[in-house]
């Protein structure tokens, strides 16, 4: 019996898909190792090229900024790339964007990302004292949530005009109720799907009280981007977790990490930051690694 080349390729290639999909089904990391640079914010300050050379070592690809550090957008991106990084998204607070949208695109621009994603909610009241969860909870109202959507399809159009996308970050506070209302349903509700996309950050969303894998499979068309931090323990209802102190991927966590990264690639999410949250209770290049070393074993 003969075997003709179209034959074996074709096989090999249904061989491939198939051992890929079981890796999909089974949970398995399919983007680079990526990383959110506020896991590192005050070791950037402390030694800028140092900690990003750092990063490349441990086998980070990508990379989600979280403010310029003094530099330059292009002197940022050419130290970045020297250390083996790609920049591919960039975070800005809503209160920052309110202020001078045009020109955090602008840096945006220059640094080189695809994604441009608020950070968190401008609220229309002033902060209350202590953490900043609960306080940022407290100061956020309806009508402040439904003027944030506003301006994000204002934003989003801009970003777009730019060349990049637009992205949305929650932390749990955009799962609590406001006169009825979740904010993360008004923001929903309230933005263009084709203009606003998500960054999912999946340890806030559990702490919110949400299950990640439902929100990836009815939002799978707006959720692009995921953050990745463990998380010890759930948050009773109405209150929200802030001790990602020791939230390594993997220990001690109560997030199915394999079950959400199965439903993250399904609904088509094509980038994702690992994430470690200060206070750092050990050196936080040993917890980026010990993130790396779990999402790789997967």
């Amino acid at each position: 019996m003969t075997i003709d080349r179209r034959t074996m390729l074709g096989g090999l290639a249904a061989l491939a898909a198939a051992r890929h999909g079981t890796a999909l089904a089974k949970g398995g990391y399919p983007w680079p190792l990526g990383v959110q640079l506020w896991s590192v914010n005050s070791e950037l300050d402390a030694d800028f090229a140092g900690t990003l050379a750092g990063l490349g070592k441990l086998g980070y690809r990508e990379v989600e900024t979280a403010g310029l550090h003094g530099r330059s957008p292009a002197e940022f991106r050419t130290t970045a790339n020297s250390a083996g990084l790609r920049l591919v998204s960039a975070h800005y607070s809503m209160p920052d964007l309110f202020t001078d949208a045009a020109g955090h695109i602008a840096d945006a621009k220059a640094l080189g990302v695809q994604w441009l994603v608020a950070s968190s909610p401008r609220p229309d009241r002033p902060l209350g004292k202590g953490d900043w969860i609960p306080a940022i909870r407290e100061a956020m109202t309806l009508p402040a949530w439904r003027e944030n959507a506003a301006r994000l399809n204002e934003l989003g159009r801009m970003v777009r005009a730019a060349g990049m996308s637009l992205g949305y970050h929650n932390h749990p506070i955009e799962f609590a109720r406001y006169d009825g209302q979740r904010g993360f349903d008004v923001l929903m509700a309230g933005t263009d799907p084709k203009l606003v996309k998500l960054e999912l950050d999946v340890a806030w969303a559990v702490a919110g009280g949400m299950d990640p894998v439902a929100l990836l499979r009815s939002h799978g068309d707006r959720i692009r981007l995921l953050h990745v931090k463990g998380l010890k323990h759930r948050p009773a209802a109405g209150r929200y977790g802030t001790d990602f102190g020791t939230g390594v991927v993997g220990q001690n966590d109560v997030i199915a990490w394999p079950a959400v990264f199965a439903a993250a690639r399904r609904a088509g999410v094509v980038h994702a930051f690992v994430e470690q949250e200060p206070p750092h209770l050990r050196p936080i290049l040993t917890s980026l690694a010990e993130c790396r070393d779990y999402l790789q074993r997967l």
